[in-house]
């Protein structure tokens, strides 16, 4: 008897504890995500990574969680993206150049003098013809959602570049992206693949003798102290493209999805907004180191151009011209309604 009621209180002391959980709220599920990029922490880059952060974090009520590693601080740009398409990196957002040796054809939009204007390139990969360039990421492992930038690239060099032919004899860096190392073939110059964060030192030491970037990423890393002319070509858009790792973002629940890709886009327009006001500003610190800037002349530009034709010839070649098509469609359907 002793024992039964013994028994019944073990019991009953089991099943309070048991009510007591009930309904109570469960710990929150946590997942934290990598976010890497190859701009240093003073780059528009990174403060538009910052604010990616900052939309997820707020909007998943913390369940997803944003880690962000600047400068290739987790490899270069291209092993950034086999540790997206492996899964060992959740997102990253970097040049189509570093994407090119393993999605070629992303390097349609590195074509030389393909796009009149920012406003029309931005409503072009913004739209359908965007979507299609980033869809051979897909198998690959890899979600492309969004394009971001460092804006038009321009001409920097220990000489002056005012033709094609003053590229003759010198050593260009390059990214590892075969149509930009045709472009400066192109141009009589011999293409120098290096490493983006060994570049400064490359630079200074005369390795090569010149480079190619937006404005933005000749300040954020300093290469005007290097480099004492450069020339406002706006010969090339650099586009950065937003990427997941596609099984990653698969398993996610629907709503979390849409959150990851709706911040990425949005943090790509915050990025958008604050370069351009950054370009003004980068250029009076060159002026200021006493870098010589000049500006292509219609005539010039016009040399530049014909000189780029080879290039086009070559990327038909390869991959053939429908994207290229599409893309000049699009760029002539904007610049009539304008």
């Amino acid at each position: 008897m002793r024992m039964s009621t013994m028994f019944r209180a073990v019991a009953a002391g089991a099943v309070a504890v048991a009510l007591s959980g009930f309904g109570a709220s469960e710990p929150m599920a946590q997942t934290t995500m990598k976010l890497g990029h190859d701009q240093p922490d003073r780059s528009t880059h990174h403060k538009a990574a910052q604010k990616f952060k900052e939309l997820v974090e707020s909007r998943t009520d913390g369940k997803i969680k944003v880690d962000i590693f600047p400068s290739m601080m987790l490899g270069s740009g291209t092993q950034m993206v086999e540790q997206v398409q492996a899964g060992a990196l959740e997102a990253a957002v970097l040049p189509t150049g570093w994407i090119a040796p393993i999605v070629q054809q992303v390097q349609v939009l590195d074509l030389p003098f393909l796009f009149p204007s920012r406003e029309i390139l931005y409503r072009v990969v913004d739209g359908p013809v965007g979507a299609e360039i980033l869809k051979p990421l897909n198998r690959v492992n890899i979600e492309g959602v969004a394009f971001w930038e460092s804006g038009f690239k321009q001409f920097t060099g220990n000489f002056e570049i005012r033709e094609p032919k003053d590229y003759a004899g010198h050593k260009i860096r390059t990214m590892p992206a075969p149509v930009i190392q045709e472009q400066f073939k192109a141009f009589g110059a011999t293409p120098t693949s290096i490493d983006f964060k060994e570049l400064y030192s490359a630079l200074q030491q005369r390795v090569v003798d010149g480079q190619e970037n937006p404005i933005a990423t000749i300040a954020a890393m300093r290469f005007f102290e290097v480099q004492p002319h450069m020339t406002l070509s706006d010969h090339g858009f650099l586009a950065y493209v937003f990427m997941f790792n596609k099984p990653f973002l698969e398993k996610l629940p629907a709503d979390q999805r849409k959150i990851l890709v709706e911040a990425a886009r949005e943090a790509g327009q915050y990025q958008r907004d604050i370069i351009k006001q950054a370009e003004k500003e980068h250029l009076d610190t060159f002026r200021k180191a006493n870098v010589k800037i000049l500006e292509l002349t219609p005539e010039q530009r016009a040399k530049f151009e014909s000189a780029s034709k080879p290039v086009y010839d070559w990327f038909v070649a390869k991959f053939g011209d429908d994207t290229l098509k599409a893309i000049r469609t699009e760029i002539a359907a904007q610049q009539k309604a304008q």
